[in-house]
């Protein structure tokens, strides 16, 4: 059985002139495909020397007889099309041989759109092949991402506004490098130049909003710290109580509201003697909003840590007491049934104990069983304390990212239907008849919106995720959640 053999050519402006084909042969035993993907009213397209056996040259026939078979017998592949106003195939040799133009399928392409869209098209290898070729002759080529630029130390990964500046200076680095490749501003850099636009209009009226007095502000900011002091002193004498009705060990209790009623007071000295630079703090806002409310952000993600730290100390005490008590628990839980974990081959051995040590254990498992509804109490308040900070801090910077990825490019050129964000393949039949076939005529879409908003985002890292799972089995046994 004879290979199905399909020409693609481009749609060209009628009346058709003197315009010359050259393009690229595709051979299997099932088809023959003719990728006509470079054309010009001038001749020299066509060379005079022999070329290679997967390359075809054409044109509209309106040269003498004579002159058609010299170019045939110079060239193994040749396609000559009739010059009127279809596309009608005269000739066609592959490989030296003269074929039957019947036999063919004629696809007529629109050479613009194909050229302009920057959607990968998920059609058919044919056609994803045909767009890659017209992209090489164009040298539209995709080049591999960059490196970045800077790198962040493991000493300020915990800063979000390190993190931000670094993220900020690799993607400008990436914008750059690429543009300058490309020499074009393609539909990812669109989306980061407006989304920069956009961030410095809602930072600049966000300092408008909030920096009318930076001394008033500075007041009210200490205003609002001096109530949180309050309410979690508040909070640590409702403990020291009788919490929910709960009977708690007293002296246990009252020891471990003192202690940490006394850091307390000690970062809120810290807070009120460096009270007066809280006015540098808020220049520096000042200054870096400018930059954009993504800026604002990371540093208001910064000075939650900051106020909050006095909170994240008593949450690291009692989940370290609380650890040490579920683990001991655990351990006296083995020793009464005659098991010991060894730490050399990380196994559960067997062990047999004597009337002393099970003494021992037995007042031991007593001491902590009774300490540990007393812990749990202040494990689980400064543990939701802990929970809600990270919560506020990962929403801020979903809300850098989201701003960094803003698709506002990307839907100006879905709304106003650009050829750039053409991908989705349509076939239908021409008006245009190759002697007993009918031409095909390949059409492009715009592809759907959800589809651009996730395919045409710069390369802008995605904050770190919530593993709720680890959080939870964290929260279970005691470990910190960092």
């Amino acid at each position: 059985m004879a290979p199905l053999i399909q020409i693609l050519i481009p749609i060209l402006p009628e009346p058709y002139e003197l315009f010359y084909f050259k393009g690229l042969v595709t051979y299997s035993a099932r088809e023959i495909i003719i990728y006509l993907t470079a054309f010009s009213p001038i001749k020299f397209i066509i060379p005079r020397k022999y070329c290679e056996n997967d390359i075809i040259y054409g044109y509209f026939d309106k040269i003498p007889e004579k002159s058609n078979k010299r170019a045939s017998r110079k060239h193994d592949n040749l396609v000559i099309f009739n010059h009127n106003t279809r596309p009608d195939i005269k000739e066609l040799i592959l490989y030296g041989k003269e074929v039957n133009s019947t036999d063919c399928r004629v696809i007529l392409y629109d050479y613009e759109k194909i050229v302009n869209s920057e959607v990968k098209w998920e059609f058919d290898d044919v056609f994803l092949k045909l767009q890659n070729l017209l992209k090489n002759e164009l040298n539209q080529i995709n080049y591999k991402s960059t490196e970045p630029l800077l790198l962040c130390p493991s000493w300020l990964s915990s800063s979000m506004v390190a993190l931000h500046i670094i993220k900020y200076v690799n993607i400008i680095h990436w914008a750059v490098i690429t543009i300058k490749r490309s020499k074009k501003i393609s539909i990812k850099h669109g989306n980061l130049l407006l989304s920069i636009i956009m961030d410095i209009l809602l930072g600049y009226l966000a300092l408008r909003c909030l920096t009318y007095d930076k001394r008033e502000l500075s007041a009210i900011l200490m205003g609002m710290l001096e109530k949180l002091i309050n309410m979690l002193y508040f909070l640590l004498k409702w403990l020291m109580g009788a919490p929910a009705g709960l009977k708690l060990n007293n002296a246990f209790n009252k020891m471990l509201g003192k202690y940490f009623s006394y850091h307390v007071q000690l970062w809120w000295l810290f807070l009120d003697v460096s009270g007066d630079k809280l006015e540098t703090i808020l220049h520096l806002y000042h200054y870096l909003g400018y930059l954009g409310f993504t800026f604002q952000a990371a540093l208001i993600s910064d000075m939650i840590c900051v106020v909050t730290f006095h909170s994240y100390c008593i949450y690291v005490y009692a989940a370290r007491m609380f650890n040490i008590q579920i683990s001991g628990l655990i351990a006296l839980m083995r020793f009464f049934v005659g098991r010991k974990y060894n730490p050399l081959r990380g196994t559960i051995d067997s062990c047999e104990y004597s009337n002393q040590e099970l003494f021992v254990g037995t007042v031991a498992f007593t001491i902590l069983l009774l300490l540990l509804p007393t812990t749990a109490m202040y494990y689980i308040v400064f543990t939701l304390f802990r929970v809600l900070s990270l919560l506020v801090q990962y929403a801020l910077a979903k809300l850098i990212y989201f701003l960094h990825t803003l698709p506002l490019y990307v839907v100006t050129l879905w709304l106003l239907r650009s050829p750039k964000v053409a991908g989705n393949v349509l076939l239908e039949v021409s008006e245009y008849k190759v002697e007993s076939k009918s031409a095909i005529r390949l059409k492009l879409f715009n592809k759907s919106l959800l589809f651009l908003v996730n395919n045409c985002r710069p390369p802008v890292d995605k904050p770190r995720e919530l593993e709720w799972g680890s959080v939870l089995s964290n929260v279970f046994v005691g470990k910190q959640i960092v």
